[in-house]
């Protein structure tokens, strides 16, 4: 996910990142959001998985994503390959969110 040499943001450089970006940019920070839900999905944090923080983070990036303009692919491109180590749809919407993130939204 990371490149080799370089060091991934931790989940709380990544959780302050989207604070910031929620206030500028709600597409930056619905990526960061899809980002840190699959951190926590996939990664163990203090030696477990904490799927309902992951369920969390995907509620928020899909929220954002309602919120935003939908209409057309250059409204649903992403910003950015990858946050946080990890890789970013080319189009990112709600439903790319619940089909990627699913198994966490109950």
């Amino acid at each position: 996910m990371a490149r080799e040499g370089e060091s991934r943001p931790t989940l709380a450089e990544l959780a302050a990142a989207f604070d910031a970006e929620r206030a500028t940019n709600k597409r930056a920070a619905a990526e960061t959001a899809y980002a840190l839900a699959f951190r926590y999905r996939n990664e163990d944090v203090d030696g477990t998985r904490h799927f309902d923080t992951a369920g969390e983070w995907a509620r928020q990036a899909i929220d954002l994503l309602d919120s935003l303009p939908s209409g057309s692919p250059s409204d649903v491109a992403s910003t950015r390959e990858s946050v946080g180590g990890v890789p970013i749809p080319g189009l990112l919407h709600s439903g790319v969110v619940r089909d990627r993130l699913g198994d966490v939204l109950y």
